[in-house]
């Protein structure tokens, strides 16, 4: 879905920079997937220690050449606003590639696990930042935070030693909830403009945009609150409750693209 009221040149460059972290979240993945099957075995453990840390070195002269890169376009007044290989950019990749590789080095399987979650779930909320309604992005980063939040709550009622971090999770949905319900005000009030320093930004919601905004983080908090309040069972059905919601509302952004 290519976003609305741009020139096409800008329309272009953002579904080629979609597409281009599409493409390198799924390559981390499978390049994860390789290195979780090396270090899996203890004959080849060794040499899967060994790619890691070749890679975490390709990663390391992967930022350098970016920075060097970036240092270039800047002294010589390059326009890099509608390309996508920049130093900038590369230093994002390889700077990410090697803070991945530096943890798998360090902790090992677990992490694995995360990244296998977290790399497809940002390629697909840099999709719905470029692709929907501003308010929509809002939306589905308090879902997203509220199942994360829940996620940690499961795992810490399971645990007897860690069963206060229930409410920790809790009390920083709560936080997130009452910082998003000021920022919203603020940008209301300045009639849809954000300003932070030197920077600021025009949206154009949506009707209700605002309602959604402000109806969206507090039934988030209140889901978290109840799964650490009421247990193992309740807290996965607030999981699937914040998903419902997250697709009940997505359904309803896609069709209004149309």
């Amino acid at each position: 879905m290519a976003a609305k009221n741009v020139p096409q040149k800008k329309e272009d460059y953002i579904t080629n920079k979609v597409l281009a972290v599409f493409t390198v979240c799924l390559s981390g993945v499978l390049i994860l997937m390789g290195l979780q099957k090396l270090i899996d075995f203890g004959t080849t453990f060794l040499l899967g220690m060994l790619v890691v840390r070749i890679l975490m070195g390709v990663a390391a002269v992967g930022v350098l050449v970016g920075i060097l890169l970036a240092v270039r376009e800047k002294k010589n007044g390059i326009d890099t606003s509608c390309r996508l290989l920049t130093g900038r950019n590369i230093v994002i990749v390889f700077a990410a590639a090697f803070v991945i590789l530096a943890l798998v080095h360090h902790y090992g399987f677990p992490i694995f696990k995360v990244f296998y979650g977290l790399l497809p779930v940002l390629a697909v909320y840099y999709l719905i930042y470029h692709s929907y309604q501003p308010e929509f992005c809002v939306i589905s980063a308090d879902c997203g935070a509220a199942i994360v939040l829940l996620l940690i709550v499961r795992r810490a009622q399971i645990s007897a030693n860690v069963q206060y971090l229930a409410w920790v999770a809790a009390a920083l949905c709560i936080v997130i909830a009452i910082v998003q319900i000021i920022a919203v005000v603020q940008v209301k009030k300045a009639g849809s403009q954000l300003k932070l320093g030197s920077h600021q930004w025009t949206y154009r919601f949506s009707q209700n945009a605002y309602l959604m905004m402000f109806l969206t983080p507090v039934v988030m908090a209140a889901l978290v609150t109840v799964g650490a309040a009421m247990g193992l069972t309740i807290a996965l059905y607030a999981i699937f409750v914040a998903a419902a919601y997250l697709f009940v509302t997505a359904v309803y952004y896609t069709v209004k693209l149309m």
